[in-house]
């Protein structure tokens, strides 16, 4: 990577036609840090449910009965954890908010919701969708960090850990079958690959496909088709799995799949393998068969012995159907039982299987124990876990642990380079040094997208050195930019030198400064992943965002960013409306201020007669999902800077001094009344700040 040195400042910034200053933040609250253990210390979280099914607090280290292999164990370590139930103030609203990253301290619960697309039809993938969606909307907590992961295919910048609802919500809408046939059971018939092309896929085009083994099972050969969607699905447990094991917390995965049949494919010892990998890694599955209710009987999609008596035909079809029905449950049953999960199924309301799993989740123990000296063996240990004296109480727990301390990653690298691979590739960003990054883009001359990435960077925790009247400091800057399918388009290393004079310096421990970066980039969704690193002291600071960049030269309505400022201009002049705090990468305004947001629209329909665009606009300001401020809508008029009619420049200004001290959202719709309904309406948001 290439290293250059770029320029730091505390002035104004240029971009596009809009004026950025650099402004103050306040010193955030303290971090509580990452979470450092031992190797040795084993941790065990446990779930206690009453008959109630309802999660039961109040328990002291001394009610618990701890055993290692049998052998009882001092709880060197107890914590209770309890997930207050977030509260909606609007359910009709459609921003909800959480925050977009957090830390090792804040984390609570960790959920991967694995939707087994090869093993799953698609009228249970819409089901699937939509109790996917209402998670994220309504029972997501904060603290929660979440992965939407389907089983066939799907990497990126959507198939990853966080706690971003943006994400999650593009993951979910890009959930769907991987194949289709018109099979009732939740596999693909080897008789159909038999018969010739499937659903325009030949069996040699099918991705994934096995050669024929020799060996069989009790009904014939393997279909080596089924063999490969079932270890492609297990595969994708393993690698949750192993990704889970590096987070704290309570680590839940859930699978939606509607089964695989494990012996059919001769995959048991397979399944084995993940259930013991995920005992190790300390992660609960919880698992859903999202068919509901089955009647098991025969439809027209049936296979049928054509040469075979009819009622014999018929019975052994049934037989059949039902034999596969629960053959592929028990696999789902098995994942649960040696996980320390539950298995939910035959009901039609998959809603109420995951509420329950997030009702007895929403509390649970830790306990934690030191294994006697030399027994870190390398064996695998069984744990059991009971309470004393409350034999009315159900505990649920991982079964055991690998006593091994797991190979160093990246090992042979260099230690910091070490450090910033672990640090800016984690779903858990470090705060030592907080930054708050913003990424905007706009046309440029060509039409084609213009990203600034703006990075704030509070220097209240760095220790600078003073030296012949000046304060002397150096950062390290590493960015990553990475497409939609997780490739890297855009990686970076940049020294940040600072040689500061006194009222330089004070200035910058009040309000930070911004190191910004530019990049001319196609059309797409993209992850921003930076990372900076106080070079003499090793203070880290991580940030990740992503941004999703649209086609400008198409006839699609769109827009660019939505900019805020706290400068406005006055006949001709910028003058200082907000405060010195009020800068578009901090998005920090005073309150006896205002600011100006603008944005350009491009695409507009004109109308035949006026050969004019007819937009209008309206403005909301929220306080988490709660309107404090709804602009009625006004039409759009074109300012400086528009290139009608393909690019329209606008804004407007928002006074502060009705908002009290806190965090909000702006929201800024246009509608295009030229245009058809469903694609009329484009919106657009920032958060912000008063103090």
């Amino acid at each position: 990577m290439k290293k250059n040195k770029i320029a730091v400042s505390l002035i104004a910034l240029l971009i596009a036609a809009h004026v950025l200053a650099v402004g103050a933040q306040e010193k955030s609250k303290q971090d509580k840090g990452e979470i450092r253990l031992s190797t040795e210390l084993v941790q065990i979280d446990v779930l206690v449910i009453d008959k109630s099914k309802k999660p039961v607090g109040g328990l002291t280290r001394e009610d618990f009965e701890l055993y290692d292999n049998n052998k009882p164990q001092h709880i060197s370590n107890f914590d209770y954890e309890e997930t207050k139930v977030r509260r909606v103030e609007d359910t009709a609203s459609e921003n909800r908010r959480l925050p977009k990253a957090i830390t090792a301290g804040e984390l609570k619960r960790v959920f991967a919701f694995v939707v087994d697309t090869l093993h799953i039809k698609f009228e249970n993938i819409s089901r699937t969708r939509k109790v996917l969606s209402d998670f994220v909307d309504n029972k997501m907590q904060p603290g929660d960090l979440v992965l939407i992961l389907p089983t066939g295919g799907g990497s990126g910048v959507l198939q990853q850990f966080t706690s971003d609802q943006r994400l999650l919500h593009r993951a979910i809408d890009r959930l769907r079958p991987f194949y289709f046939t018109n099979d009732t059971t939740p596999y693909r018939s080897m008789e159909r690959l038999r018969a010739g092309p499937v659903g325009g896929l030949s069996p040699s085009r099918v991705p994934g496909a096995l050669s024929m083994p020799s060996g069989g099972n009790a009904g014939g050969s393997v279909d080596p088709l089924e063999e490969a969607d079932v270890r492609a699905t297990l595969e994708a447990l393993k690698e949750t799995i192993k990704s889970m094991s590096k987070l704290p917390g309570r680590k839940v995965a859930v699978l939606v799949s509607e089964g695989i049949r494990l012996y059919a494919t001769q995959t048991t010892q397979d399944l084995n393998q993940t259930t013991a990998l995920a005992a190790r890694a300390n992660v609960v599955f919880y698992t859903i068969d999202p068919r509901g209710l089955d009647p098991l009987v025969l439809t027209a999609a049936d296979e049928i012995d054509a040469d075979a008596d009819f009622a014999t035909a018929i019975t052994d079809a049934t037989n059949s159907k039902r034999s596969d029905f629960f053959e592929s449950q028990d696999s789902l049953r098995t994942i649960a039982a040696e996980t320390g999960g539950k298995f939910f199924g035959n009901n039609n309301d998959i809603m109420h299987g995951l509420d329950d799993m997030l009702e007895e989740n929403s509390a649970y123990y830790m306990l934690g124990f030191y294994p006697e000296a030399g027994k870190w063996d390398g064996k695998f240990h069984k744990v059991k876990v009971g309470i004393r004296e409350h034999p009315e109480l159900t505990v649920s727990f991982r079964k055991g642990y690998l006593a091994k301390s797991p190979p160093p990653e990246n090992a042979g690298l260099d230690p910091k380079v070490a450090e910033v691979i672990e640090a800016i590739s984690s779903p858990l960003v470090r705060r030592d040094i907080d930054l708050r990054l913003t990424p905007l883009y706009i046309d440029n001359a060509q039409r084609d997208p213009f990203v600034t990435l703006l990075l704030h960077i509070d220097a209240s925790k760095l220790t600078f050195v003073q030296s012949e009247g000046r304060y002397h400091n150096q950062l390290e800057e590493v960015g990553f930019v990475l497409d939609a399918k997780g490739n890297t388009i855009d990686k970076f290393s940049n020294t940040l030198e600072l040689n500061l004079q006194p009222q330089s310096y004070e200035s910058a421990l009040k309000r930070g400064f911004v190191a910004t970066r530019t990049m001319t980039i196609k059309p797409g969704t993209y992850q921003i992943r930076l990372f900076v690193r106080e070079t003499g002291f090793g203070l880290i600071g991580t940030a990740n965002d992503f941004i999703d960049i649209p086609n400008m030269k198409a006839e699609k309505l769109t827009t660019s960013s939505l900019f805020l400022s706290g400068q406005a201009v006055e006949q001709g002049k910028v003058v200082d409306t907000a405060g010195l705090g009020g800068t578009p990468s901090q998005r920090r305004f005073q309150r006896n201020g205002e600011f100006a947001y603008s944005l350009v629209i491009y695409n507009p329909k004109l109308d035949d007669k006026s050969k004019q665009p007819q937009l209008e606009m309206r403005t909301r300001i929220l306080k988490g999902a709660k309107v404090v401020f709804n602009g009625g809508p006004r039409s759009v008029v074109a300012g400086e800077g528009s290139a009608p009619p393909f690019r329209i420049a606008t804004g407007g200004v928002i006074k502060l001094v009705s908002l009290a001290p806190d965090d909000y959202t702006i929201e800024v719709t246009v509608r295009d009344k030229m245009r058809k309904k469903e694609d009329s309406i484009i919106r657009r948001e920032m958060d912000f700040s008063v103090e």
